[in-house]
């Protein structure tokens, strides 16, 4: 299946016993077989609009749809969008194998050599249950389980974060080199801003659940330019929720760079 565009219209959504909106009219676009970085602080809004995306949450109003369909209960749709967190579903107290057994009956386009060639690249001990991996290991799975199920829309909600540096590169590397082989859409929520920005063709920018800057990444690194070098996505990030609490953090930021 060739990658699907996704289209967010208008959409909010709060939960039921907390009526502020975590998700406030967002509307965007995102390309199909684009890289698109859902970037902002922790607690913007991030994971909810990505559980929106990949119709996990029903929206208060508005719509996410991909290819033109609406996403929420789509049966057409479940098997080619993958949502991978900390949450993702596995089995805990089996042995690991059997979650890649799970996630290969449940989605048709299945890499089995893939899977195994990230099983060795991460290191992961698949004869040992989930619920006794470390937590670096786990957070490899969780990415693992992405990676190969190559769906047509995969999004990765802050999977990241549980691993040291050298497995946060061989998921970054894994991921580029096979969406060159295999061109899907994909999402990376995250915060670690700059660890991505070289992996993004456009951004989505959240605070306070509300979208305020999206586009292509270049286009917007200019924009928040002063002249010269292109912005770094995260000096972008400090511009648009600037306050006095980030107000000392971009100046040391800055201070930084100069140094560099």
């Amino acid at each position: 299946m060739n990658p699907l565009g996704i289209d967010v219209a208008d959409l909010t959504f709060h939960y039921e016993r907390h009526p502020q909106n975590v998700v406030d009219h967002a509307s965007f676009r995102i390309e199909p077989g684009s890289i698109t970085g859902l970037l902002g602080r922790n607690g913007s809004g991030k994971s909810t609009l990505a559980m929106l995306m990949a119709g996990l949450l029903y929206p208060t109003s508005g719509s996410v749809r991909a290819n033109g369909q609406p996403v929420y209960e789509n049966p057409g749709l479940m098997a080619n969008v993958c949502y991978v967190s900390d949450s993702a579903p596995i089995f805990e107290d089996e042995k690991t194998r059997r979650t890649l057994e799970l996630w290969e009956a449940s989605r048709p386009n299945w890499d089995r050599d893939y899977a195994n060639e990230l099983i060795e690249a991460f290191g992961i001990d698949v004869k040992k249950k989930p619920s006794r991996l470390s937590r670096g290991q786990l957070s490899s799975l969780y990415a693992l389980l992405g990676l190969a199920s190559r769906c047509p829309v995969t999004i990765f909600d802050e999977v990241h974060l549980g691993m040291d540096a050298v497995a946060r590169e061989v998921f970054y590397t894994s991921l580029l080199a096979d969406y060159t082989k295999h061109p899907r859409t994909l999402v990376l929520s995250s915060h670690l801003i700059e660890e991505i920005e070289s992996l993004l063709d456009s951004v989505i920018f959240m605070d306070n659940g509300r979208i305020v800057e999206s586009g292509d990444a270049d286009d917007v690194r200019s924009r928040y330019s002063d002249g010269g070098e292109l912005a770094h996505l995260t000096d972008v990030l400090l511009k648009m929720t600037f306050s006095s609490n980030t107000a000392a953090a971009y100046r040391i930021l800055q201070k930084g760079r100069d140094h560099e």
